[in-house]
């Protein structure tokens, strides 16, 4: 597993109180059902998964803080509110009392995209991961967290409408998964969508290898 507790973007975090994160219940809550599913968690001391979600109320976004995939449950301290950001300079400007997470810049070019789109989950699972390079899911080649993927992303939803194309998958991310939508359920449902797809067929690949047998 790629490390994500390396932030690869310059970030000008203050500690000062964030505006008040309206969908913190409704984020805790997908949260906690990605967190069952193990599409955030922990391996090997480092923290994997993130969501984010755009504030209504000006032009940020809140993301889960950098390194809290072991967390169970987050307060909402452990979510960083991003106020600005520059893709020229690959820059964050961000408050609250932990920096974001290192993808903060993947989903701030997801939310340029449209001003519809709310919000940006970010799970592991490399079964599903390698299930959506073989069905020829959208992709991006880059390495999480660079210049490259934000300009991937870009170019994707050049070409693609966002609404009918909300997942992709992290090919140069092992195990990485994106999906978003114009609300946090949109969002969940659009993920669950590929994990049933992908249970799907492995029943029926194992229905047939049984048959044979």
């Amino acid at each position: 597993m790629i490390d994500e507790g390396v932030v690869k973007y310059r970030v000008k975090h203050s500690k000062e109180h964030s505006p008040k994160f309206l969908e913190y219940p409704a984020a805790e809550q997908v949260r906690a059902h990605l967190v069952a599913l193990g599409l955030i968690g922990e391996s090997k001391n480092v923290g994997y998964g993130n969501l984010s979600v755009r504030d209504t109320l000006t032009s940020g976004f809140f993301i889960t803080a950098t390194q809290t995939g072991a967390l169970p449950s987050l307060l909402t301290e452990h979510y960083s509110y991003v106020r600005r950001y520059n893709f020229d300079t690959f820059t964050i400007c961000s408050q609250g009392e932990h920096q974001p997470s290192s993808e903060a810049l993947s989903h701030a070019m997801i939310y340029d995209i449209h001003p519809d789109i709310s919000a940006v989950i970010h799970v592991h699972s490399l079964a599903l991961w390698r299930h959506m390079q073989e069905e020829d899911y959208l992709a991006t080649n880059a390495p999480y967290g660079t210049q490259e993927m934000v300009r991937e992303i870009a170019a994707l939803y050049n070409k693609h409408d966002p609404f009918t194309h909300n997942a992709f998958v992290m090919k140069g991310h092992q195990e990485g998964i994106i999906t978003f939508g114009r609300s946090l359920e949109e969002a969940q449902l659009r993920l669950y969508a590929l994990l049933k797809c992908y249970l799907l067929r492995a029943s029926h690949h194992t229905h047939k290898a049984s048959v044979r047998h």
